[in-house]
Formats: C-alpha cells, structure tokens, sequence
C-alpha cells in the first residue's frame, strides 16, 4: 500500500492532492495527529485547512492514500495507531 510523501499543509499542496476517496493523516512537526477518511481527499483536507478547531490548526503537514474503502481504511489505521501508541491521536475524538 503506498501513501503519498508528506508534504506541507497549505492551499497549494493540497491543490495537488485528489479529489478521490482515501484516507489522510494530518501531522505535527513530530506525530501523527489526525486520521481521517473522505469520498474526496482534497475537498476535506481544504475544509481541515480552513478549520476553527485549535487541534487542527496545529497540522503543519499531511500525507493520504488513495482507496475505494475509506471508513474501512480509516478503522484499520486507527487500530493500528491506537496499538501502537495505546491511545488514539490527538485531533481524533474517541468513536
């Protein structure tokens, strides 16, 4: 499974990202913070750049990867950051 680089978050990289469905991972300058799926990558992550939210604020970066099954995706992921940091990440509300 291949993810894009990450790169930073701003109008112009996510203008380059896909308006498909996939999931995405929002960063800080040292972790993971947020992820997150979408029907159209580019279209969330413009509407996380444009958030209130103060925890969303902080993404300096992001990455994502293209799949027909994004709520899937997301779930595995999730898991699979929660198994490895026994908690979820930070922006992310507990499901």
């Amino acid at each position: 499974m291949s993810y894009s680089e990450w790169v930073l978050f701003n109008k112009e990289n996510i203008s380059r990202s896909p308006a498909k469905s996939g999931v995405y991972f929002l960063g800080s300058e040292h972790e993971t913070t947020y992820i997150g799926a979408s029907n159209n990558i580019q279209e969330r992550l413009n509407e996380h750049l444009n958030s209130s939210d103060p925890c969303i604020k902080s993404t300096v970066s992001f990455c994502y990867h293209e799949t027909l099954f994004p709520e899937a995706e997301e779930e595995k992921q999730l898991t699979a950051f929660q198994y490895e940091h026994g908690r979820l990440p930070t922006c992310n509300k507990t499901k």
